[in-house]
């Protein structure tokens, strides 16, 4: 019987692991008012266009205040840094908010 619940046991794992993939989040990742993400995706884009400068907070807590300067796939853009002059490949998942003026 040992045999069989070692099996199981081990046979179970890889679905859990699958369903907390698909299925659970981060709490690290939460906010109390996120954007949704074709929201960023229409700031981001309205950024670039207009040649403004955009507040983009990201995942991390971190925020950088700069223009976006090209847009390398519908995920990632480039973004140029208003202070350091330093350029940063955004991808979409890791942008909690986008700010226009």
């Amino acid at each position: 019987m040992s045999q069989i619940a070692s099996f199981a046991k081990h046979a179970v794992q890889p679905i859990k692991k699958a369903f907390h993939y698909l299925f659970a989040y981060d709490p690290d990742r939460l906010a109390i008012m996120p954007d949704e993400l074709s929201e960023n995706l229409q700031h981001l884009q309205e950024a670039m266009l207009n040649r403004s400068y955009a507040l983009i907070t990201l995942n991390d807590g971190s925020w950088k205040v700069g223009k976006i300067t090209k847009r390398l796939s519908a995920s990632r853009f480039v973004f140029r840094d208003a202070d350091s002059k330093i350029f940063y490949l955004l991808t979409i998942n890791d942008v909690l908010t986008v700010e226009l003026p």
